[in-house]
C-alpha cells in the first residue's frame, strides 16, 4: 500500500515556496531540477558563446577540478588579455635571458591566437577557457553537463589530466599557468535530473574513445560535449510533448547536410525533425513548472520524476491510490488557478480550449489527461498574464543554441537540422572507434544510436563525399560490401 500525499505545509511545501502575498510565484529547481535555462537574461544574448562553447567547456573543467575562474584585477582589461600577460610574465621570470622582448613575442605567437586567447596545447589549458558574455547565468549549462554526463563516472577525477610528455617550451607554459582559486560551494546543491541514462552511457563510451588521442581530443572536445548537450535537450523536448504516453526511448532526429538542396517532398517524410523541436520548445517553461509542481506529490515520501515516471507509477497503484493521485493533481490545479490573476482571457476560456485539445489527443489514461491539464493551465497563464513572453525567453536558450550550431534556413521550407562536413567526419570517426573500418550500413546504425538519422538522398550524398576523400573501400560493386575507413 503506497502512501500518497501533497506536500502542502511546512517550510519547503508547495504553498511556502510558490505563494507570496496571496499570489503565485513560479519557482523551479527545488523539487525537480531539469533545465539550466532562465527567463532573464534570454538565451539570445549568448549567441557567440553557444557557437564557440569554449567558455562552457572551461567552466565545466573547472567544476571537475573543483576550481573557480580567476577574477579580473582590472575591469577595463579583458580576461584573455590579462591571462595572456600573466602567463607570459610568469614564463619570463622562469627563464634566464637577455632577449626578453624576443621571448615574449615568440610565446605570444606560438601560444595565443589573434584575440589573445590561450591555444589548447594541453588538456590542462581547458580550465582557462572563458565565456565571451560575462553574465554568470551561462555557467548553469556547465553544471547541467557535469551533472548529466560526468558526475559519478569512474574516470571523473582523471578527466582533463594529461599524462603526455611535453617539450620544454610546453612545460614552461604549463608551469606558468596561474593557480586557479578553489571552488567555494554556497549552500546545499541540488543536482540536475538525468532522464536519459542511455544517452549518458553512449557519451561515456565516445568520450573514452576521443580521449585516447590527445590531439584529436583537444581539437574536438567542444564538438563532443556540444553535440551531446543538443542531443539530450532535443530528446527532452520530444519526450515532454508526449506527456508520458510512450516508453521514453530515444527518438533519433532527422538531419540534412549543409550543402544539400532540399525539397518539400523530402522534408515531409522527416519526423522527428527540427520542425517538431521548434514547435514544441516554446512550451518548455510550462513543462518545467508543471513538473516542479507535480513533484510536490510524494509517494512513500519521495518525489516521483517526469511525466513518464508518473505514468509508470500510476499504473502500479491500486484503484483507490489512483483516485488519490489524480485528486492531488486536481488540488494543485485548483490552488494554481485561485492564486493567478489573468490579465486577458479567463479560466472558463482556458477550459474551453483545453476540451478542444483533449478531444483530438484522446488520452487513454486519466493520468496522462491530468498531466496535460495541469500543463495546459500553466501554459495558458503565461499567455494571459504579466508573465507573457517569459516562456519564449526561456525557450530561446535552446532555440538560439540550435540556430547557431545545428540548423540552417532553407528559405520557404523553413529551417532544418544540419551537420557540417567537419562534424560529420568527426562523428563518423567516433562511430568507427578503434576499428580500422566498418560496413557503411553499420555506420548508419551507429549514427542512429547517437540520435542521428538521414534519408536515402542524404546517405547517397555522404557516400559520395566519402568516396571523394578516399574513405570508402569497396569489396565489390554491391552496396552491402562498402566499408568506411578510419581517418586516424
Amino acid at each position: 500500500m503506497s502512501q500518497i500525499e501533497l506536500k502542502k505545509s511546512g517550510p519547503n511545501s508547495i504553498e511556502a515556496r510558490n505563494i507570496k502575498k496571496n499570489s503565485f510565484s513560479h519557482t523551479t529547481g527545488n523539487q525537480f531540477k531539469i533545465l539550466p535555462f532562465k527567463t532573464n537574461p534570454s538565451g539570445d544574448v549568448y549567441k557567440e558563446d553557444f557557437k564557440s562553447f569554449q567558455g562552457i567547456i572551461g567552466e565545466l573543467f573547472r567544476t571537475i577540478s573543483n576550481k573557480s575562474q580567476i577574477e579580473s584585477a582590472d575591469s577595463n582589461v579583458s580576461y584573455k588579455s590579462e591571462l595572456k600577460q600573466t602567463i607570459i610574465t610568469n614564463a619570463i621570470d622562469k627563464v634566464e635571458t637577455e632577449n626578453i622582448e624576443e621571448l615574449s613575442m615568440m610565446l605570444s605567437n606560438l601560444f595565443f591566437d589573434e584575440q589573445n586567447g590561450l591555444i589548447k596545447f594541453n588538456s590542462k589549458t581547458l580550465c582557462y577557457m572563458n565565456n565571451i558574455n560575462p553574465n554568470n547565468a551561462i555557467k548553469e549549462i556547465s553544471l547541467f553537463i557535469f551533472d548529466l554526463f560526468i558526475k559519478g563516472n569512474e574516470t571523473e577525477d582523471d578527466l582533463g589530466k594529461s599524462d603526455n610528455e611535453e617539450n620544454l617550451l610546453h612545460q614552461l607554459m604549463l608551469e606558468s599557468l596561474p593557480e586557479l582559486p578553489a571552488l567555494i560551494t554556497k549552500g546545499k546543491y541540488s543536482p540536475y535530473k538525468n532522464l536519459f541514462h542511455q544517452i549518458k552511457e553512449q557519451f561515456k563510451a565516445d568520450l573514452s574513445f576521443v580521449e585516447q588521442n590527445n590531439e584529436f581530443y583537444l581539437k574536438h572536445v567542444e564538438d563532443l560535449f556540444k553535440y551531446y548537450y543538443f542531443h539530450y535537450l532535443s530528446q527532452l523536448v520530444l519526450r515532454f510533448n508526449n506527456f508520458g504516453i510512450d516508453n521514453g526511448e530515444v527518438k533519433p532526429l532527422y538531419y540534412t547536410l549543409e550543402w544539400e538542396t532540399l525539397s518539400e517532398t523530402r522534408l515531409s517524410s522527416h519526423s522527428p525533425s527540427w520542425k517538431n523541436l521548434e514547435s514544441y520548445s516554446p512550451f518548455l517553461f510550462a513543462h518545467s513548472n508543471a513538473l516542479e509542481l507535480l513533484n510536490y506529490i510524494l509517494v512513500d515520501g519521495k518525489a516521483v520524476g517526469d511525466y513518464n515516471d508518473i505514468a509508470r507509477l500510476y499504473e502500479s497503484l491500486s484503484l483507490d491510490e489512483k483516485v488519490t493521485y489524480v485528486d492531488s493533481i486536481e488540488e494543485i490545479i485548483s490552488l494554481y488557478k485561485s492564486t493567478i490573476t489573468l490579465k486577458s482571457g479567463s479560466w472558463e476560456d482556458c477550459y474551453r480550449l483545453l476540451d478542444l485539445e483533449l478531444s483530438w489527443r484522446k488520452f487513454e489514461s486519466h493520468i496522462n489527461q491530468n498531466l496535460f491539464k495541469l500543463w495546459f493551465c500553466i501554459k495558458y497563464q503565461f499567455e494571459n498574464t504579466d508573465r507573457k513572453g517569459a516562456d519564449l525567453k526561456y525557450a530561446r536558450w535552446f532555440i538560439q543554441f540550435a540556430k547557431v550550431n545545428y540548423t540552417k534556413s532553407r528559405g520557404r521550407l523553413g529551417s532544418t537540422t544540419v551537420l557540417s562536413q567537419e562534424f560529420l567526419l568527426f562523428i563518423t570517426r567516433v562511430c568507427i572507434g578503434n576499428e580500422e573500418k566498418i560496413r557503411l550500413k553499420l555506420l548508419w546504425d551507429r549514427l542512429k544510436d547517437r540520435g542521428i538519422v538521414f534519408d536515402e538522398t542524404s546517405k547517397l550524398a555522404i557516400t559520395k563525399l566519402f568516396e571523394r576523400i578516399n574513405l570508402i573501400e569497396k569489396k565489390s560493386d554491391s552496396g552491402d560490401a562498402q566499408y568506411v575507413k578510419s581517418t586516424i
